[in-house]
């Protein structure tokens, strides 16, 4: 499956279960004023919902994501770069946001991401996440067995790096190995992913 066609398929299969938590991400970002920028931001959702409280900046390798993005949100900036490169200054903005944009990738490209991030965050900067978490209940089990359906559709690596990631402790061991602070933390209803307000402990 293309790229830009999963992340279609991601908007409108999981959108409707997020929305709700990428708006409060945007709220989130209200209280720490200053710039945002929006790491590996797909089709331009959680930039939009975000621009409603803050300037935000969207970035993403994917030119047609890109072209897409763009199309939805013609007063948005959008950077092509690369997560692991990031085309920023030092300490370049106030708040960085990865919205499921983690689980998908090797454990090496996800360490560069988190240190290119906190390379351009200022010293008070904040980073939000949404994320997968490891099934430790029967409950979380059920709402991960319609994630793995979608993961499973986006494509081999894919799938393979979102289990990984998952059966690591996912979200919340993540954030523990790369000594992220979590400031605020929100669980889904079915325990199958989570959103966070970290910073870095430097």
């Amino acid at each position: 499956m293309s790229s830009i066609l999963t992340a279609i398929v991601y908007d409108l299969l999981l959108e409707p279960l997020l929305s709700r938590w990428k708006d409060r991400i945007g709220r989130w970002v209200a209280t720490e004023p200053g710039m945002t920028v929006d790491i590996c931001c797909g089709t331009g959702e959680q930039c939009r919902l975000i621009a409603k409280f803050s300037p935000v900046v969207g970035l993403d390798l994917d030119l047609a994501m890109l072209k897409y993005a763009r199309s939805r949100s013609l007063d948005i900036h959008y950077v092509c770069g690369d997560a692991g490169r990031l085309p920023f200054k030092d300490k370049a903005f106030q708040n960085a946001n990865i919205s499921l944009a983690l689980h998908d990738k090797v454990e090496t490209a996800r360490m560069r991401m988190i240190e290119e991030t906190s390379r351009i965050l200022n010293e008070s900067g904040h980073l939000f996440l949404i994320d997968f978490e490891k099934a430790e209940s029967t409950r979380s089990r059920i709402g991960y067995a319609f994630i793995y359906i979608i993961e499973f559709l986006a494509g081999r690596d894919h799938f393979a790096n979102s289990r990984q990631f998952v059966k690591s402790g996912g979200l919340a061991a993540f954030t523990d190995r790369h000594h992220l602070v979590t400031d605020l933390h929100h669980s889904s209803a079915w325990g199958c992913s989570s959103i966070k307000m970290t910073h870095f402990n430097n």
